[in-house]
C-alpha cells in the first residue's frame, strides 16, 4: 500500500512540476495522471472512483492554472471507464483484481482497454485548448500523445509494479 500511495505522488509531482505543458517534437505530451487512471481498481459502485478522479483533476488544475480542465477531463474518463471495463474484462473477472494492469488481464485486453481510454483523454484535452478541433496538428497530437503514453503505460508497469505472477508455477 504505501508503494502505491508513492507511486501515486510521484506521479502527480511528476505531471505538476515537471512535465507541465512541456510539448516533445512540438505533437507529444507526457501525461503520468492518465497511467492512474487507467491502473485505478474497478469499483462496482462508481462514485468513490469519481469523486477520486475529480480531486485529482482538481488537484493538477490547482498548480497548472487550467481553470477546471483536468478535473472535468477526469471526471469524463473515470465515467468512460467504469462502463468500459465491463465491456472488455468482464463484470465476474473485474471483482478479482486489485489493479487493471496488463499482467492481470493480458496484452491484448489491456490494449483495448486502455488505448480508447488514453485517446479519449487526449481528445478532450485538444477539444479545450485548441482552437480548431479537425486539424492535421490537433490529429497529429491525439494520435502521437496518445501512443508515446500508451508506451509510457506499458513500461511504468513493468518497471515498477509487483509480478503477481511470480508463484504461479509453483
Amino acid at each position: 500500500m504505501r508503494g502505491n500511495i508513492f507511486l501515486f505522488i510521484f506521479l502527480v509531482f511528476l505531471q505538476i512540476f515537471v512535465l507541465n505543458k512541456i510539448l516533445f517534437f512540438d505533437y507529444i505530451i507526457v501525461s503520468p495522471i492518465i497511467m492512474f487512471l487507467i491502473l485505478l481498481k474497478y469499483n462496482k459502485d462508481s462514485k468513490q472512483s469519481l469523486l477520486v478522479g475529480f480531486l485529482l483533476g482538481l488537484l493538477i488544475d490547482i498548480f497548472n492554472n487550467s481553470l477546471g480542465t483536468y478535473s472535468i477531463i477526469c471526471i469524463i474518463i473515470i465515467y468512460f471507464r467504469n462502463s468500459w471495463v465491463l465491456k472488455v474484462v468482464g463484470e465476474e473477472k473485474t471483482e478479482e483484481l486489485s489493479m487493471l494492469s496488463i499482467r492481470a488481464i493480458g496484452g491484448f485486453q489491456f490494449f483495448v482497454y486502455a488505448f480508447p481510454i488514453i485517446i479519449i483523454f487526449y481528445s478532450i484535452l485538444s477539444l479545450f485548448e485548441s482552437e480548431s478541433f479537425l486539424s492535421l496538428n490537433n490529429l497529429l497530437f491525439i494520435s502521437l500523445s496518445s501512443i508515446a503514453n500508451y508506451i509510457l503505460v506499458i513500461i511504468f508497469q513493468y518497471l515498477f509494479l509487483n509480478n503477481s505472477l511470480s508463484n504461479e508455477w509453483r
